[in-house]
Parts: structure tokens; sequence; C-alpha cells
């Protein structure tokens, strides 16, 4: 068998391995529900791409005009290409994760040498980013085609995806492998690797709220304008009217990519014989003695009198759990990635904006609704067993997830959205009204995401680094709970705020195909309609935590 044989086979066992890990009907509804989730995505991605490339296509048709010192090519070159690097970015982070080592590397490299399989490495890697993105891009080069009168984008915009995030898993792979490499050989990373990560975290963080990320993209704009990697945004616009993108310039991103798979192979052949045949470094940690306790010992015996000893101990037992692995509350936080932005104009311009009090009062619902409550099951482990035949009834084990959490996030949240929005130029009545509503809105976050963690636990534990796991709420769990939240705010928003109603259905209006329109006054009655369930689903979602506790027989 020849070499790229070997390697071939290689990439459709990891990658049939990939879908046997998300088709398994034996796991119940959670595989069931994955493969419907890709699918929606996928059809809402191509189907959506479609109507986008469409539209953009037909406005191109009226020209565009240069954009300051730069012309409409141009600024598409240097946008892209700046996408380009956060791609690659994501797979520096797979490769220095799950994906820098093989599925049973002792068996694998008695047989192939290193450079087959990590060619078959990298092609598992372009199979997954095809399976993902290719439909949407075919769809939107078909929409293109549509709008533009022109054939090439159906051909061109598809091959562009394809042979840019080709490229960028070529750069990315080896990259993280190199990463990986040294964070898990050298002895003195390796022992402060928990350290390391907290600092890039709050580093990355930082750098997001001070603007200096931003700044840095404004740096790098012109220099990967005029890189290769801008050479994808021609090939992607060929044949566009109203753009100019350059034939040679397409080709020469063809070139690029071909250039870049050669130099990953000869590269990531020789990092990857280094990473895989050399053995990680200790990290030389002191085993804490069985005496010492994360907890007070006396916060059981505080609170057993007063909630009861089953309530107090679970109530402890989740705040040990939190301090031994701590890494399982960053999620708590995602939300704040999405204020970066608004913390630099923060401290540039020293103004709070109106809006503010209200998002950091969504962003406490979300907090209390994910710490504790959203993996109750699972974050039992072993124990989980002993629970359920102990005399703890399923009131009890949902109440004490529940304080568990909101003992904690009431007391900040509600101080986070008092300091706001008194610091905010929003009038008196309004900060009342957010002060006294919050404490009321994390309760309800919280009693409606208990109920969707126990209908959708998750117990296999997540690798978050090398030599770290933790057990995270299931995607399901995540997608649902963020869903409920998104529909209340935007409900709400409506109903608060006429000028939310205004805007959207200005934007639904020039969404919608056909001539479609939809009136302010329907979006009102719609918001309306939709919030008397979605203000009893936590009242339900309480009473079906407490039944599924009681009714529940391990799978």
């Amino acid at each position: 068998m020849s070499a790229i044989s070997h390697s071939v086979r290689l990439a459709r066992i990891d990658f049939q391995r990939m879908l046997r890990n998300h088709t398994d009907w034996r796991d119940g509804t959670s595989s069931l529900l994955g493969v419907v989730m890709y699918a929606v995505l996928v059809v809402i991605g191509t189907l959506g791409g479609g109507y986008l490339g469409y539209r953009l296509g037909d406005s191109l048709g009226a020209g565009i005009p240069e954009l300051g010192q730069f012309t409409p090519i141009e600024v598409v070159r240097g946008v892209l290409a700046l996408f380009w690097l956060m791609l690659t970015l994501v797979f520096v982070l797979r490769a220095v994760g799950q994906r820098g080592t093989l599925p049973q590397p002792e068996g694998v490299l008695t047989v192939v040498p290193t450079s087959q399989a990590l060619v078959g490495l990298l092609l598992a890697e372009y199979a997954y980013f095809l399976l993902w993105l290719f439909p949407p891009a075919a769809g939107i080069g078909i929409g293109f085609t549509v709008g533009t009168g022109v054939v090439w984008p159906a051909l061109a915009v598809p091959l562009a995806v394809a042979a840019a995030g080709i490229g960028s898993i070529s750069v990315g792979y080896p990259l993280g492998l190199s990463i990986r490499h040294v964070a898990s050989r050298f002895e003195f990373i390796a022992r402060h690797k928990p350290a390391i990560i907290g600092v890039v975290f709050v580093g990355y963080f930082l750098a997001l709220a001070s603007g200096a990320w931003d700044r840095l993209m404004i740096q790098l704009f012109e220099p990967m304008q005029q890189s290769p990697i801008g050479w994808y945004a021609d090939l992607l616009f060929l044949g566009t009217p109203a753009l100019n993108a350059s034939s040679p310039q397409a080709g020469g991103a063809i070139a690029l990519t071909a250039a870049l798979v050669i130099l990953a192979v000869i590269g990531g052949t020789r990092i990857a014989d280094r990473h895989w045949f050399s053995d990680p470094a200790l990290a030389k940690t002191e085993t804490p003695t069985p005496t010492e306790e994360p907890v007070a010992p006396g916060i059981e015996q505080r609170l057993a009198p007063i909630l009861g000893l089953a309530t107090a101990s679970l109530i402890t037992l989740s705040w040990r759990r939190a301090r031994r692995s701590p890494l399982k509350l960053l999620y708590a936080f995602y939300p704040l990635l999405l204020l970066a932005g608004l913390f630099a104009s923060i401290v540039r311009t020293g103004n709070i904006p109106a809006y503010l009090p209200f998002a950091v009062l969504v962003f406490a619902a979300w907090a209390a609704g994910v710490i504790f409550t959203l993996n109750p099951l699972g974050d039992q482990g072993a124990v989980l067993s002993s629970t359920l035949l102990s005399r703890v009834d399923g009131r009890t084990f949902v109440r004490a997830h529940l304080l568990a959490g909101l003992v904690v996030a009431i007391p900040v949240g509600t101080l986070a959205t008092a300091v706001v929005a008194v610091l905010s130029p929003v009038n008196q009545q309004t900060v009342i009204a957010l002060v006294a509503t919050t404490p009321f809105v994390m309760v309800a976050s919280a009693a409606l995401s208990i109920g969707i963690g126990v209908a959708f636990p998750r117990f296999e534990a997540t690798k978050v680094t090398q030599s770290m796991k933790t057990v995270l709420p299931s995607r399901w769990a995540f997608l649902l709970f963020t869903l409920y939240l998104f529909a209340t705010i935007t409900a709400g928003a409506i109903l608060y705020d006429p000028v939310v109603g205004d805007t959207l259905a200005d934007l639904l209006s020039w969404v919608l195909p056909l001539g479609l329109s939809v009136s302010a006054g329907t979006l009102v009655l719609v918001a309306a309609m939709l919030l008397v369930p979605l203000a009893l689903s936590p009242i339900l979602s309480y009473r079906y935590a407490v039944k599924q506790f009681d009714n529940y027989a391990l799978p």
C-alpha cells in the first residue's frame, strides 16, 4: 500500500470515529440531538448564506464607492485576511488540545512513519472543516451567482473557502503542535500550567477590554491586505462586477495553498517526530493530605440547623467541587467577552451607555443559571448512585443546587447591577426597578436551567488541556438555556422600548423574501404572547427537575 493510501486510511478512520461519537444511537437522545443540531445549522447556514449571497450580489449591481485610500477589493482583502488569522488561531488551539496527539499512538507509529500519520491527521482536519463550511459556502456562491448574473461565483466562492481553510489548517496545526510540545515537555511550564492558562485568559480579556486587540487588528490590516493571504479575496470574488478581483492573484491563492500544505507536511513531520516520540514532563505537584479541606469544615455544620443536613451537605459538596475544579466555572464568564469592546470604549471615553445596566442584568441571569444548575446530575460524578439511593428526594436535591449558586450569585449580581445602574445615565425609577428585579430574574434563570440540566445531563469529562479534564454541561443544555434567555430578552426589550420593535421590524422586512414585511405592532403582539409561557417556564422546569430526580434511573 502506498504512503498516500496509508494517510487516507488513517484520515478515514479518524473521520469515522468522529461520526460514531456523534451518531451512536446507543447513547440515547444526546447523539440524535447532536445530528439534528448539525443538520439544522448546516441547512440554515446554506439557505441563509444563499439568500445573503443573493442580496449582496444584487446590491453590487449599483457599484461600490472607494473607501478612503483603499479600493473595495483592497478592503475585502484586508478583512478576509484578518478572518483567516482568526481561523488559524482556532486550529492552533485545536492542535494544542485534543487534536495534537494520535488515537492509539503506540499502534499507529509502529506501523506507519510519522509523515504518513501527520498527513492523515491533516486530511481529517481538512475534512472536518469542509463538513461544516463547504455547504454554506456553496449556498453563498449560488446565491451570489443569481444576484450578480455571473456564473463564476458559484465555483469561486466554495473553492476559495476550501482553499483558505486548508491553508489555515496547514499553518495552524504545526504551530499548535509546537506550542503543545513546549507546554507538555518542559517541567517548569508543566508544573505551572494552570497559572499560565489563567494569565493568558486574563491577558486576552484585558486586551479586548482595553482596546489593545482592536488596535492590533488595525495595525495588521494593511500588512495582511498586502500579503499573499489577501489573494483569497481575489479568488472568492473572481469575476464579480464592481470589485475588479485580480485573476493572477486568484491563481496565486491556489498556488499558495499548495505551498502551505507542502510546508505543513515537511515542517509538521519534524515537529511531530520530536513531540510524539518524547515523554511528557511531570508536573511534580504535591499530593494534598486527606485532612486538607477546600471548604471550611464548619460551613456544613452552620448550614445544617437552617437548611437541614441533606441540603447543607449537597451545598457544601457543590462548593468543594468548584474549589477543586475552578476551570468548570470559567464558562459562566463567556458573555463578558462580548462586552470587551464596550469596556474598552468606557475606559477611553469615561461614559457608561444607558443599556449597560440591562446587559449586566442579563449576564447576572446567565451566571446564576450555569454555575451549579446546568448539569446537576453530571456534577455528582461517581457518587450519583449513592445520592440516588440515599434519603435525598428530588425537592431537596434541586433546592440544594439552586441555593448553592444563588447564595453567591444574587449578592454579587445585584451589587454589580446596582453600581452600573447608578453610574449610568438611566433615571432613578429605572435604577430601582433594575435592582429590585435582579434577584427575581436570577432565581427564575436558575430554576429554568436546572430543569434543562436534568433533562440533558453530561457525565463524561471534557479535556480542557492535555492533562486537565472537567465535566461541563452538555451542548444542548447550553443551547436551550441560551435560546430561552435570548427569547426572553428580545420579547422584553420589544415591550419595554418601542425603538427596539421598530428596528427589528425594519430588519425583518429587509431580510424576508418575496416582498414580505413585518410591522412593529405585530412584533409587540407576538412578544406579549411569548412572555406568558416564558414566564411560566421556570416553574414548570423546577417541577420537572424534582420529578425527574425522584424517578431517575442510571443508564
